[in-house]
């Protein structure tokens, strides 16, 4: 007995273990670039399952796996680890990815990528690119002259609160806020729920990349101006700065929502 009781303990705890690993189910890949500079050594991956049904709402993040590979170059391979009982019948998922140096954001995938998680049969490629540095001139010129930060700098570490949305006016004890970070990070509240994501700032253009968000509910009217407000942030193709407001504009110029300074925080 002194023998056997062990063995039954151990295959007692293996039953208990067992369901818990059927609850994850790997997806394979590996992400890659076509620039041809080395990754840099400090450089991490991180790549992003999400759920993108509901066009009013952020991404719902599924699965994230953090690389860092310390000198290996592309193609870098991943596994997400996502539960099969999270992936619901007619709902739409994309894969994302990006690479960052600390706060800089230094590739990330540009266009769309589908999956269907439950029906993909091998390894998935994810292509990213290279972003810009909006802190840089387009020119490199030798001159020990100060140059005034452009609109790209003005709009950085400042937290946006808008004040008008879609042509209408918020609520005043809802704020919907714009925070965009160094190396494109972006970040928020949409007046109920935090977001977070990625933009590409270049001279008067901006493009917001897909946003994840926490997933809270509140009261009727704090949701509704929440989707307005990441709609307006979806459509967002420029902007322009005056007397200290900062107005997002969508592809043809027209304003979509105007935001100012938060002086409250």
């Amino acid at each position: 007995m002194i023998n056997i009781l062990p063995m039954r303990l151990l295959f007692a705890l293996a039953v208990l273990a067992a369901p818990s690993l059927a609850l994850a189910r790997p997806l394979d890949g590996s992400v890659t670039y076509r620039e041809r500079i080395a990754l840099d050594p400090k450089a991490a991956v991180t790549v992003s399952l999400v759920d993108v049904s509901h066009a009013d709402r952020p991404a719902k993040l599924i699965a994230k796996q953090r690389i860092r590979p310390r000198g290996r170059q592309v193609p870098i391979d991943f596994r997400l680890h996502y539960a099969p009982a999270r992936i619901k019948p007619g709902h739409h998922y994309q894969l994302q990815a990006r690479i960052d140096r600390g706060d800089d954001l230094l590739f990330i995938n540009k266009d769309a990528i589908p999956i269907d998680p439950l029906a993909t049969k091998g390894p998935v490629t994810i292509l990213v690119q290279q972003v810009p540095d909006t802190d840089e001139p387009a020119a490199k010129v030798k001159s020990k002259a100060v140059t005034p930060p452009g609109p790209a700098a003005s709009l950085k570490n400042t937290e946006w609160l808008a004040e008008d949305i879609g042509g209408g006016s918020v609520l005043d004890i809802v704020q919907s806020t714009l925070v965009i970070g160094e190396g494109g990070r972006i970040s928020g509240s949409g007046g109920c729920n935090r977001y977070f994501g990625t933009a590409i700032v270049q001279g008067g253009k901006i493009k917001i990349g897909p946003l994840g968000a926490t997933q809270m509910a509140c009261v009727p009217a704090q949701m509704e101006q929440e989707r307005k407000f990441l709609d307006a942030l979806g459509a967002t193709k420029g902007f322009r700065l005056d007397d200290g407001k900062l107005t997002l504009l969508d592809a043809s110029g027209k304003p979509l929502m105007r935001l100012v300074k938060n002086t409250k925080v």
